[in-house]
């Protein structure tokens, strides 16, 4: 019964991260794993993409905007094509970070280097029942 209970959580907090850096990639997996989500990843843009559709259950995407094979731009515009509502958080040394979430509702920005914990919050806050209309008023008060 214990199990269940564990597995149907952990199936409740599934985290896709497509990160092309195995070292980031191990930190994510090693630091989220730790605190009870699933963590698929991806080293790529093409991998990610099928990783999500035979994962529909996946709660949230962590997101490199280098990849190899497509940018992090080209798959958030076919995520958003795909009509899918996952939040997706994207996590990158870019510059132009912002410029690419803005305007969508789905995204979020982290600019790396950034602290686990930072990322940690984010991703309480997203995961949350009510996340998207957290992010509507938010947008809507900035």
């Amino acid at each position: 019964m214990l199990e269940a209970q564990r597995s149907s959580q952990s199936d409740h907090n599934k985290i896709l991260a497509i990160e092309d850096d195995p070292e980031v990639l191990l930190l994510y997996k090693s630091y989220l794993q730790k605190r009870g989500y699933e963590v698929l990843s991806a080293t790529g843009a093409v991998e990610g993409m099928n990783m999500l559709q035979q994962n529909p259950d996946t709660r949230l995407i962590l997101l490199d905007l280098n990849l190899p094979g497509m940018s992090g731009e080209e798959w958030i515009a076919w995520y958003v094509q795909q009509g899918k509502e996952t939040p997706v958080v994207v996590a990158s040394g870019k510059g132009d970070i912002l410029t690419i979430t803005k305007g969508n509702n789905r995204t979020a920005a982290l600019t790396k280097p950034f602290h686990m914990e930072e990322l940690q919050e984010l991703i309480e806050v997203l995961l949350a029942d009510d996340w998207h209309e957290q992010v509507s008023i938010d947008k809507k008060l900035h």
